[in-house]
């Protein structure tokens, strides 16, 4: 087969490279799922990255509608028509199922055209109200398109928000592309993709998120990111940095695990994961990351003041980066990719993310937030890269989230606060630890000017 990368940042991951030269791919979706900018991206990359010519087919916009947004992505497709790589035809339906007029073809073969966006084939129905003749229309014209060597995306509007319907142009076409704009928990809206079908090709099943930037589309392809070999390595233990800690752990923690520390507000979940990645760069020269989703930067540089920790030094030193991420943001896809481009690029040995309920408030599925985590969890542990993550208490109601988030990490350390003749007291309990063989029960936890620190209990 003859495969062609479409240039659409991510996307090629999904389907392995590229679209088969000379098929049919339909694009639906709701409004604003951004089918009309998918498909422009196509044949604009196909021109400027691998010099094949293509032509834009629009049965609603004017060329003038077209040129202003793609200039907002940097995309002048005007100077490409003037170099003769592009042309806009802004036509009807009739136009282009009249067997007397050849106006594709025409334009085809003035700029060599190898691509060719159509937007849209749902005009079609308004030109032919039997099904049989509209199916023998479309199949008619993708042939067309077929014969005239062309690779083709077609824009086709969704015609069902509620349960999948299949409209017959998904079976007269070579592959199927859906994109969504849904809504999700909070004020937060996210477009999905889905590859439905690619006909005599593979691809990555499953919905994958995707981001419509200043620079155009970019595909988060989560399924391709290959977690399945983890990288072999002695049982070496990190030393937490925590007095006491250590010693519970009988040593530390297993270099390379993901590591859940649970507690309610004011147990010192922030303070440990600080002073985790502080003394882990200046005791053991371990570089480190701490991403909040809470928390900003100069909060935390102040959290660790109070411990006389000079945080923006070690930055500074580049030993430990601080990247902070607002929930209003951030995207449970891009994030789980770029934490792990950043941490091979920065080479971190300590990660802390504070805190893991971003991912909770974002997903009502628990069978997709197990998804998302595991993939997150088995990344990190490939990477060696020894991580905390910060999360609510288990007291919180989440509907079973926080026991999913617990079943997937390796370890899970419990903080807590209780009154104790009239004075609250916190402890600390291993609650799992696998493959150490942990100090067990509830153990005295204090925080001092020096930061935290634990306090075996005798006979546990």
């Amino acid at each position: 087969m003859n495969i062609i990368p479409t240039g659409i940042n991510g996307f090629d991951k999904l389907i392995y490279g590229g679209i088969v030269r000379g098929n049919s791919v339909l694009i639906e979706g709701v409004p604003g799922a951004g089918k009309t900018t998918f498909g422009i991206e196509f044949v604009y990359r196909g021109i400027t990255e691998f010099d094949e010519p293509g032509v834009v087919v629009t049965c609603e916009e004017l060329p003038e509608s077209l040129y202003r947004d793609a200039l907002n992505f940097g995309w002048d497709l005007h100077a490409l028509e003037e170099a003769n790589k592009l042309r806009i035809l802004c036509t009807s339906p009739e136009v282009l199922n009249d067997p007397e007029v050849n106006i594709i073809e025409e334009v085809v073969r003035e700029v060599g055209a190898k691509r060719i966006l159509v937007d849209g084939v749902s005009h079609f129905r308004n030109v032919f109200s039997d099904p049989i003749l509209l199916r023998r229309a479309v199949y008619g014209f993708c042939n067309g398109l077929r014969r005239l060597g062309l690779t083709s995306f077609l824009v086709k509007e969704r015609e069902s928000d509620g349960q999948r319907d299949y409209a017959f142009e998904e079976y007269v076409v070579d592959a199927v592309i859906r994109l969504e704009n849904k809504e999700t928990p909070g004020l937060h809206r996210l477009r999905l993709l889905e590859i439905c079908k690619t006909r005599g090709q593979e691809h990555i099943p499953g919905k994958h998120t995707f981001r419509i930037t200043d620079t155009g589309i970019k595909v988060f392809a989560f399924g391709a990111i290959d977690v399945s070999n983890k990288i072999k390595e002695e049982n070496n233990l990190v030393n937490t940095g925590v007095p006491g800690l250590d010693d519970l752990l009988r040593g530390g923690l297993p270099q390379g695990a993901s590591v859940a520390v649970a507690g309610s507000s004011g147990t010192g979940k922030t303070v440990l994961s600080l002073q985790y990645l502080i003394k882990g760069a200046l005791d053991y020269g371990d570089k480190g990351i701490f991403l909040s989703f809470e928390e900003t930067p100069p909060q935390l540089l102040a959290n660790a003041r109070h411990f006389n920790w000079d945080l923006d030094a070690l930055q500074k030193q580049d030993l430990i980066k601080v990247i902070y991420l607002s929930l209003s943001e951030m995207e449970i896809d891009e994030t789980i990719i770029r934490l792990g481009e950043q941490v091979k690029t920065f080479g971190a040995r300590r990660l802390v993310i504070d805190s893991i309920y971003a991912f909770l408030s974002r997903i009502e599925n628990i069978a997709v937030l197990h998804e998302k985590i595991y993939y997150l969890v088995s990344l990190l542990n490939k990477l060696n890269c020894t991580t905390l993550l910060i999360s609510p208490a288990w007291e919180v109601e989440s509907g079973g989230k926080l026991e999913v988030i617990h079943s997937v990490v390796q370890g899970t350390v419990l903080l807590k606060s209780i009154m104790l003749q009239n004075r609250r007291v916190r402890q600390l309990e291993i609650y799992k630890m696998r493959g150490v063989n942990h100090a067990m029960g509830n153990h005295l936890l204090e925080i001092s000017a020096l930061g935290v620190q634990a306090f075996p209990r005798l006979g546990g």
